[in-house]
This record gives C-alpha cells, sequence and structure tokens, in this order.
C-alpha cells in the first residue's frame, strides 16, 4: 500500500521539524520526505493522497517499560489478549513495546512466559521483547511488589530464562546485592541492558555493565548531598534514564530539574502502564494487591503507585507544558530508547528507509490518527 501525508507538520529527528511536509510511504516504508507540500511534481497519480491540514506527525513512541491495560497484564497474557494490547497500545500512538514481566511471578511462571511468545509477533504495534523486573530486587525498595517474591542474585536462574528465550532486552536489578555484578556481565556478554532500580544502591555499587536506571525517583533511594545515589548518578549523565512524567510518579517541579539538568540523548520516558489504564475509576487487584485508580493514578491501599495509568502520549503533555520542545519530545518518546535497545537505523526518526510508525496529533499532543505497518490504524 502506497500513501502520502501531505500538509503536516513532520518532526523529523531531535534537531529538524518541517512545518509544510509531505511524507510518502510505500508499504510501510518512508519513501521520501519533502520539506514543503506545495513544491511536489510528479508523484504517481494513484498514490493515495491524505491531507493533514497542518498535523503534527511524529514518529510513534517505544514504551520500554509496561505492565498492561485494559484489565491485562503481561504476566499472565496468552497471544489473542497480547493482540489485543498490542491494538491498545497502538491507539495511544505507542507503536512498540517492551513487555514488562513482573517479580509476582516465580521462576517457572517467568520461564512460561517467555517461551509463550518467543516466535511472536504482534499485530499492531510491534513487540520488541521482554523487560524482566526483578525478582532480584531489594527489599527496601518495594513499591507494590511482595518482600517474599523478592530472591538474592542467582546466576543459574538467569541462565535458565536466556536459555528459553531470545527476546529479553532488558532486565532491572538492585545492583548493591551480593552476586549482582556476576548477573550483570552475563547479561551483558548476551546482549540484554542492565538496568539498576528497586535498589538502594549508590555509585560505589555501580560496575561497567550498568546499562540505566528504572523509573527514576521511583523505588530507589532518594537524592542525597553526601550519599551519591542513583538519583544522584543520574544527573552525572553517563547512565540513560527511564522517567514516568505523569506528574504523579515524579512532580512537575522536579520534571522540570530534570529536564534542565538530565542529557535530552540519556532520557527515556516510560508508562509502567498498569491493568488498570483504559478502566473506569474504582478497585482492582494487580500484582496480588488490592489498589484503588482514581483519575491519572492507581495506588495501593498501602500507599504505594502500582504503575501508572497513561500513555506516553500523555507523558509528553506533561512535558510539553514544562517547556520540552517537539524535538526533545522525539528523543524522549522514541529515538533514545530506540537507539538504547540497537533499533536506531529503523525507527525513531521521519527519514527515508525508516519504518512509517507514526503518531499523527494536534498540536496540543492529542492523538488524531496513527500510522502503522503501511496504513492508518482510524483512531
Amino acid at each position: 500500500m502506497s500513501l502520502i501525508l501531505d500538509h503536516c507538520h513532520a518532526v523529523i529527528d531531535g534537531n529538524r521539524e518541517f512545518l509544510d511536509a509531505s511524507i510518502q510511504i510505500d508499504n510501510g516504508i518512508i519513501k521520501n520526505v519533502y520539506p514543503q507540500t506545495s513544491k511536489i511534481k510528479d508523484l504517481p497519480k494513484e498514490e493515495e493522497h491524505i491531507n493533514l491540514g497542518g498535523l503534527v506527525v511524529m514518529p510513534g513512541s517505544f514504551d520500554t517499560h509496561c505492565h498492561g491495560i485494559d484489565s491485562l497484564n503481561f504476566d499472565t497474557v496468552d497471544k489473542q489478549e497480547m493482540d489485543q494490547i498490542s491494538y491498545e497500545f497502538a491507539k495511544d500512538g505507542t507503536t512498540s513495546f517492551l513487555a514488562s514481566l513482573s517479580y509476582d511471578l516465580d521462576e517457572e511462571g517467568m520461564k512460561k512466559q517467555l517461551q509463550r511468545f518467543e516466535n511472536y509477533e504482534a499485530p499492531y504495534a510491534r513487540f520488541e521483547g521482554f523487560h524482566l523486573e526483578g525478582p532480584f530486587l531489594s527489599a527496601k525498595h518495594l513499591g507494590v511488589g511482595d518482600p517474599d517474591k523478592f530472591r538474592m542474585p542467582d546466576s543459574d536462574t538467569v541462565r535458565s530464562f536466556l536459555d528459553v528465550s531470545s527476546r529479553i532486552r532488558q532486565m532491572t536489578i538492585a545492583y548493591e546485592l551480593d552476586g549482582a555484578k556476576k548477573i550483570g556481565a552475563m547479561l551483558k556478554e548476551a546482549g540484554v541492558k542492565v538496568m539498576c532500580g528497586h535498589s538502594d544502591a549508590v555509585l560505589e555499587d555501580l560496575d561497567e555493565n550498568v546499562d540505566g536506571f528504572t523509573h527514576l525517583f521511583n523505588a530507589m533511594r532518594s537524592f542525597h548531598h553526601r550519599d551519591i545515589t542513583l538519583v544522584n548518578c543520574a544527573f552525572m549523565n553517563k547512565w540513560n534514564v527511564e522517567l514516568i512524567a505523569d506528574g504523579n510518579h515524579v512532580k512537575r517541579n522536579v520534571l522540570k530539574l530534570v529536564l534542565n539538568n538530565i542529557d535530552k540523548d540519556k532520557l527515556m520516558l516510560v508508562s509502567d502502564s498498569s491493568i488498570a489504564r483504559n478502566l473506569e475509576d474504582g478497585e482492582y487487584m494487580f500484582l496480588s494487591k488490592p489498589c484503588t485508580k482514581k483519575g491519572t493514578t492507581f495506588i495501593t491501599h498501602d500507599g504505594h503507585f502500582a504503575g501508572s495509568v497513561v500513555s506516553i502520549s500523555d507523558e509528553m503533555k506533561v512535558l510539553y507544558e514544562l517547556g520540552a520542545k517537539y524535538t526533545d519530545l522525539l528523543l524522549y518518546s522514541s529515538l533514545n530508547a530506540f537507539r538504547f535497545y540497537g533499533l536506531g537505523k529503523r525507527f525513531g526518526t521521519i527519514e527515508k528507509g525508516k519504518y512509517a510508525d507514526l503518531m499523527i496529533m494536534d498540536e496540543d499532543l492529542n492523538i488524531k490518527d496513527v500510522c502503522l505497518k503501511g496504513g492508518l490504524l482510524g483512531v
């Protein structure tokens, strides 16, 4: 299928915007980008032209830390339910995702899900692999976790995960735990990103295998003027950083501090979305705990955030209100993560040869449609 998106405000990459562009797409691949629609000549007349009337077009977002949506949890979904998640994510502009498996799963449950989706291809938003959030985490920084489900690092367990799946992209570890460094080395050798989170670690606990930090500020030791905590480390601009920018997990004044002081190419927006995303306000069970959804929060009865209920496009609006430019938001929502996971050659910018996985938005970043795998989703 071929189509041309005319008269759009195309956010090309982290530096460039074309205010009246046309994007030519052929079989899901960007064939050409024209900076000015009015100057295009000699295109095949049989191609479908869609006049976007100045709507903003950006690469679709890549959510690398999310647990589910619409009552569906990656810990337990089957392939039909994963198809549904793929569609629901795509509607929000999330065109690629990692499925986060939680510390609530035991070893056999984790391996079951890894094996189930080893050869799975999603019909809408692209399933790019797994993020394992645990089980080697700190009981001091539980979040919604059950301390009885957390374990000390065990290389045999990690080897068993790697043996059943080639699609593990990331693992979150509390790096201060005995044995964590050995696991970090194993994961690095296997090409898996090592993220430190749900952790009491400080700078001295880290080594060369740590790639970044899971949901900055949340489930880790706070910023300190003497200890160099993970929060302190994030401001050193040596590691990539996940950020839940819903305005709840991290308040807006602190988000502003992050935008002003952490390098633009280090920040990766993640939703950490839970089963309550897209659901009405009310009471729900998540990770074996009763939780309350109210507005944009989802909180356990003992007062911990149980993930979020927002999409990355929702978080982009928050950062836009705080002064982030469209080109910045492209980095945070898409390109930084694609580069981090080695996918930047085909995703994350609007350029010839890239996949035409695109968000179409108004100037306030409300999703109007999504281009994915060669056509418009029609949201």
